[in-house]
């Protein structure tokens, strides 16, 4: 009887173990079921997960590892994508009869994308051999192997370039890219896609932004959106050399979307502006674009019709309407029948950068430069391995002197989808003999910044206009980037001053220049008449080439050092312990370091030329005013002053003073007296006058002081007035019988105080001979 019970016991087990193994083999096949339906759809991320769950539990069909690859080949994360391999591997040990015969290429795909070319190359050839007669597949599979032999011939050679990730500040697990940086490093703007909050456009999950962080002392800000009005995405396309106009991407319906640009203003933008119909098209795409620092050059990305296949690089030139030309295609040597994108034209104008994935790439996106010779666009030559990688690399930029690179990049090791690079080119590439100006234009009395245009004439070529910069309105800034062995000259329009002209002698270098310059402007007053205008000019020189090196490594340590990345008490107790006083202060000034614009020490003997000119307005031999035609306008501008020349005369003037008159002249004093509520100049007063006149036509080192005094007693403001104006029957009656305003000295010394016995003091002018140059006025 129990031998009995026992077998019906194990008998019910049995049946429940095959129970239990049925419904787990149930829910097994219940998720690949699933997974096969959402894979069928597209939905990888779905499929992928319920693989896994199957692969998990057991499953070992080479479909479901299949399907478990390509599922993760359609991850968004390169690193994601390459998990795919291990899976491709097992689909096939387990037999191939199940799956397409391109599971070969799409395991050497993603060998290639992990950088194990060799691997990548085996398999390419293995599905190129399965290949029967399909054209289409064998110039597929041979593209891939040309691409991998030039990704193994690169990698095997590896440029001496360290590329540096931005970090935390500008990256995050988010995409960053296209960044667009000013020449001079001050402005970084960069397209980040981001979670849509439900604020603008349709139900996107994420939306693409344009953000943007500024340089100060070396250190980026944290980047901040700028606010552009649009139902689709926005993004960057290019900026101008000084940062002051920006070029936008505004997308468009059904995946188009067209060229844009905003202005900056202190640290706001404009809204934008479209670039016109020459530049954009109606059906298509416009997705990059560069200009040239002179502002009439652009060169941009479209898939317009008429191109060599996808997107490709086209040039259009301003006409003197100020205009932008028809477009044309950059031609056969840069165009492929692939993409050609986001060209960057340096401010040097014959280095052109683009991203393409046609020419000799190493695999997805690569950044190629090309060089214009004789009219003539070089061979696109590869940037080579680091810079370019198996995965995209692109949207590269470099700055004027040629010594930084900014790109982004979907490779691996980054914060999440593209990051934003940089790099810091080999000395040996990156010396390019341009002259950058960067300047303010203040009003010398309050330090303001004064409405400003700048237009920049070729003196050689016969007065033709090469550039017209507006300044920051609300900093006074702007940058200038000049070639080498160049005369300009600067026509300057600025808000309340007549227009005025400084000449800018360019210099023959073979290297990287920077010049500061500073320009404070001074209406020259005589009793609240406005006369003349002064304009002092401090030109600060650096030569870059000299210490260029050390000056990068100083840099990049300096944003180490800054960022935390080197531990810097550790390594200052580590100088102390050692007594390196050197190293010491080395790191001392790595700490201190600051960004050279704004820190520029424009009273530094030696390196500063500094000149002042005052321009009389009544001086025949200066009021001559030299007419220019500047882009169909006509400019009257005061005569050009020579900034360099001028600084060594002024140096050499006050060495050369001498005195020639008897210093007792400096003493008299003519007091002239007026009737009470008048200003008219009794003739009395002509023969004392006449008698200075005579001497200011002896001595031209001499001038005449003329001071004004009012009332104390009754209105304030009317006493003023009336003082002002018998000041100035003096000043005229002086100026008409040939003595010029430079030679003038007006002070106003408002209310008087007398006794009640002498009313008439307060109602006189004094006038007294003085030397000028101990005015600090320029005898001329």
């Amino acid at each position: 009887m129990e031998r009995k019970r026992s077998s019906v016991t194990l008998l019910i087990a049995l049946f429940m173990l095959v129970g239990i193994t049925t419904t787990f083999g149930q829910n097994v096949d219940k998720k690949v079921y699933d997974a096969d339906k959402y894979f069928k759809i597209r939905n990888y991320k779905e499929a992928l997960s319920l693989y896994l769950e199957a692969i998990e539990a057991g499953v070992k069909d080479p479909v479901v590892y299949y399907r478990t690859a390509v599922s993760y080949q359609h991850m968004f994360e390169i690193e994601e994508q390459v998990k795919a391999i291990p899976y491709f591997e097992k689909a096939i040990d387990a037999g191939t009869d199940q799956l397409p015969v391109h599971v070969y290429y799409d395991l050497a795909d993603a060998y290639h994308k992990n950088e194990q070319i060799e691997k990548a190359l085996e398999y390419y050839g293995k599905y190129k051999g399965m290949l029967k007669g399909d054209q289409g597949e064998i110039e597929k599979v041979n593209r891939a192997l040309e691409v991998a032999n030039n990704a193994l011939s690169m990698m095997s050679s590896p440029k001496a370039i360290e590329v540096i990730n931005f970090g935390q500040i500008i990256n995050s697990q988010y995409t960053e890219y296209n960044p667009v940086v000013s020449a001079d490093e001050s402005v970084m703007a960069f397209t980040a896609l981001r979670p849509n909050t439900g604020k603008t456009r349709s139900g996107d999950k994420f939306i693409e932004e344009v953000y943007i962080s500024y340089n100060s002392s070396g250190n980026w800000s944290q980047p901040q959106p700028i606010r552009i009005a649009s139902d689709y995405n926005v993004g960057t396309a290019g900026i101008s050399a000084d940062g002051q106009k920006m070029l936008i991407f505004i997308g468009g319906a059904g995946g188009t979307g067209n060229l844009y640009t905003i202005d900056k203003s202190g640290n706001d933008w404009s809204t934008p502006v479209t670039m016109g119909n020459k530049i954009n098209s109606r059906s298509h795409v416009e997705t990059t674009a560069s200009i040239t620092p002179d502002g009439k050059t652009l060169y941009f990305a479209s898939n317009r019709p008429g191109g060599y296949g996808g997107l490709d690089i086209y040039k259009s030139v301003k006409n003197e309407a100020g205009e932008w030309g028809d477009p044309v295609n950059v031609g056969p040597e840069i165009n492929t029948r692939y993409n050609e994108d986001a060209p960057f034209i340096h401010p040097d104008q014959w280095t052109l950068f683009f991203t393409s994935d046609g020419h000799n790439t190493m695999g997805g996106r690569d950044i190629f430069v090309t060089r214009l010779f004789n009219n003539k666009w070089t061979t696109p030559e590869n940037m080579g391995y680091p810079i370019n990688t198996t995965a995209n690399d692109n949207y590269f930029t470099l700055t004027a002197d040629g010594r930084k690179g900014y790109f982004s990049s979907d490779r691996k090791g980054g914060q999440g989808g593209q990051d934003i690079y940089s790099i810091n080119m080999p000395e040996e590439e990156a010396n390019i003999p341009l002259t950058m100006i960067k300047g303010r234009i203040l009003n010398g009395e309050n330090n303001e910044p004064l409405p400003t245009t700048i237009y920049i004439v070729d003196v050689e070529s016969g007065k033709k206009l090469d550039f017209v910069y507006q300044p920051d309105p609300k900093t006074g800034n702007y940058l200038i980037i000049l070639p080498p062995a160049k005369n300009y000259d600067m026509i300057i329009e600025s808000e309340g001053f007549l227009p005025y002209t400084l000449n800018i002698n360019i210099p023959g270098q073979t290297y990287f220049y920077e010049l500061y310059q500073k320009i404070y402007l001074k209406t020259i007053k005589q009793f609240e008449v406005v006369v003349g205008q002064e304009v002092e000019v401090k030109n600060a020189f650096y030569d870059t080439h000299e210490d260029a090196v050390t000056d990068i490594r100083k840099t990049h340590e300096a944003t180490l050092v800054k960022s935390d990345s080197i531990d810097m008490y550790d390594l200052m107790n580590d100088l102390i312990e050692a007594e390196d006083q050197a190293g010491i202060d080395y790191l001392v000034s790595l700490i201190n370091m600051k960004n050279p614009i704004e820190d520029v020490n424009f009273n530094e003997a030696g390196v500063v030329e500094a000149a002042t000119r005052v321009y009389y307005y009544d001086e025949s031999d200066e009021s001559k005013f030299e007419q220019k035609e500047v882009n169909g306008k006509t400019i009257f501008s005061l005569p050009t002053m020579y900034v360099t020349e001028e600084a060594e005369k002024q140096k050499m003037r006050s060495k050369e003073r001498s005195t020639k008159y008897d210093q007792a002249l400096l003493k008299d004093v003519v007091k002239v007296y007026f009737d009470v509520a008048k200003s008219e100049l009794q003739p009395s007063y002509h023969t004392e006058l006449n008698k200075i006149l005579e001497t200011l036509k002896k001595y031209p080192e001499l001038g005449v002081q003329i001071s004004g005094y009012a009332s104390a007693e009754g209105d304030e403001k009317f006493n003023r007035e009336l003082s002002n104006k018998r000041a100035i029957a003096v000043l005229d009656y002086i100026n008409h019988k040939g003595v010029v305003r430079r030679r003038i000295i007006a002070k106003g010394y408002g209310a008087t105080k007398t006794d009640n016995s002498n009313k008439e003091e307060s109602r006189r002018v004094e006038i007294q001979i003085v030397d000028l140059n101990e005015h600090g006025r320029e005898v001329k």
